[in-house]
């Protein structure tokens, strides 16, 4: 992470996401969109919120298209997420970070009584903090979930010869309603903690640049902060 010159306000930013970390994170978003729009068309194509989305999309068949090929990249982007994590040097150690420890349900305590006027300081988050930790891994069992059973339905026919019916009819349940769960996870808890807090309103611009601002940083992830004065990079 290298210091950056915020020129005439004499700002400093600090990288936050790599490059690709932030291509990952597009193609999450897009995919999922997609995903999200074409299947509500299919949940609820007798309504007339599912009649509009059908005909924005193009029809039944360019819905079934769009669909399928963001699944796709869902499913590519996921396993390359999987085999980057695990194997790269940088996604080993964003994994490290990523693991819940013990002070995660601590801070979380610590938070809660701090919200609740019993606590006088606000717990002092590195680099994820347990909210992003969370988010992270439920969206991570969230998109499996959805892939799995898509998977499983996409080949209707092949799984029919080995799996009962009530299977398949529990597998389209989950994939459908798991789908609207992460959709409104990441519109509205997401899109908020992100994007709509007071601190980043009106957008937290890390997604684009991969910068933070240092005193954003100083703010709401303390440790990290501190983490990164004691190395020098502040």
């Amino acid at each position: 992470m290298s210091p950056a010159s915020g020129g005439s306000s004499d700002r400093v930013y600090v990288v936050r996401m790599s490059f690709l970390f932030r291509v990952q994170h597009i193609l999450l978003m897009v995919s999922l969109l997609v995903l999200a729009l074409t299947g509500f068309a299919l949940m609820y194509y007798e309504s007339r919120l599912g009649q509009f989305l059908i005909r924005l999309e193009g029809g039944v068949i360019n819905r079934g298209l769009f669909h399928r090929t963001a699944a796709v990249v869902l499913m590519a982007q996921l396993v390359y997420h999987a085999f980057y994590m695990l194997f790269s040097k940088e996604g080993k150690r964003e994994l490290d970070l990523f693991f819940l420890r013990q002070q995660d349900f601590h801070d979380f305590l610590q938070a809660l009584r701090f919200n609740l006027g019993m606590e006088t300081e606000y717990p002092r988050f590195g680099k994820y903090g347990y909210k992003e930790k969370f988010q992270y891994w439920g969206a991570t069992l969230g998109v499996f979930l959805v892939s799995v059973t898509g998977i499983i339905l996409w080949a209707e026919t092949f799984s029919m010869k080995l799996l009962p019916k009530f299977v398949l009819d529990l597998t389209l349940v989950i994939h459908g309603y798991q789908g609207l769960l992460a959709f409104v996870i990441l519109l509205f808890w997401h899109l908020y903690i992100v994007h709509l807090h007071p601190s980043v309103f009106p957008m937290n611009n890390a997604w684009l640049s991969g910068k933070v601002d240092a005193e954003w940083l100083k703010e709401e992830h303390p440790g990290e902060y501190d983490k990164l004065k004691g190395e020098g990079v502040l």
